[in-house]
């Protein structure tokens, strides 16, 4: 595992806990993870950006970003970071705004360099050059720095859907993204000290490409997890039922049901 240079903890703060239904106290999917002075977020969904502000961080201080997959509630905001990160500079605008001193980092499944550059030729008048960023399309792969490492797997939702792990100081962070239960997913979040599952209907519900609280618990439990956050609960799951109680039925670790801006020390 990647050792963590300044220091001993990874903190996680939840951006956005919500689905594609819009919700005032709960936005789309987006988790911000610090790993030392690094910060990395987890998808980009709707709101992200004023989370972040509500945090104090600017957008130039994300490091790293890994998508899930391309589903809108998953990237909506990545217009804004991409806009702010890509936009040229001239000598009065560098007055009014801090400068990014290193590419932003964004790493997701096949399609995202397309997919980039689609957006980029809409926020730029048609340029979609990458500027000022470094763009990686991952599958089965490991994705390193000084200070941690990430392996993505793919998982069962849309082609290509990732869910990811993140190895640092010992610890292990995992994050599901949108998914059905799968080998992948067993694989990112085994013995993972703090795992973030998806789960997006009840089982009344019969999802086919999402999981419920159920059984994201019984993975949960049979993978050995430390700690799950139950994340990306539509608002007919939270009001007529209760998701905690139905991972209760597998999982015998410490449960806790998302909420925007959440802070955990991993």
């Amino acid at each position: 595992m990647a050792k963590i240079e300044e220091a001993k903890q990874m903190k996680l703060t939840i951006l956005g806990s919500g689905t594609y239904q819009p919700e005032l106290k709960r936005h789309s999917s987006a988790y911000l993870l610090e790993v030392g002075k690094e910060k990395i977020c987890f998808d980009f969904g709707r709101g992200a950006t004023d989370q972040l502000l509500k945090l104090d961080i600017r957008i130039t201080e994300i490091d790293a970003l890994f998508i899930s997959h391309w589903h809108g509630d998953h990237v909506a905001d990545l217009i804004a970071l991409l806009h702010y990160t890509t936009a040229p500079l001239s000598n009065d605008v560098s007055l009014l705004r801090p400068i990014r001193t290193k590419p932003l980092k964004i790493y997701g499944p096949k399609g995202t360099v397309e997919n980039i550059r689609a957006f980029l030729n809409i926020i730029r008048y048609g340029k979609n050059e990458l500027a000022n960023l470094e763009v990686e399309e991952l599958s089965e792969d490991e994705i390193g720095s000084n200070h941690w490492t990430v392996h993505s797997y793919l998982t069962d939702h849309k082609p290509n859907a990732l869910c990811f792990r993140l190895e640092a100081e010992n610890k292990i962070f995992a994050y599901s993204g949108d998914t059905l239960e799968s080998e992948g997913l067993k694989k990112a979040i085994k013995n993972a000290n703090l795992a973030i599952i998806e789960a997006g209907w009840p089982e009344e519900i019969n999802p086919k490409t999402h999981m419920t609280g159920q059984k994201a618990g019984r993975i949960a439990q049979e993978q050995n997890v430390e700690k799950l956050i139950l994340t990306h609960m539509s608002p007919l799951y939270l009001k007529n039922f209760d998701p905690a109680q139905d991972a209760q039925k597998h999982f015998r670790g410490e449960i806790i049901l998302a909420k925007d801006l959440m802070k955990f020390e991993i």
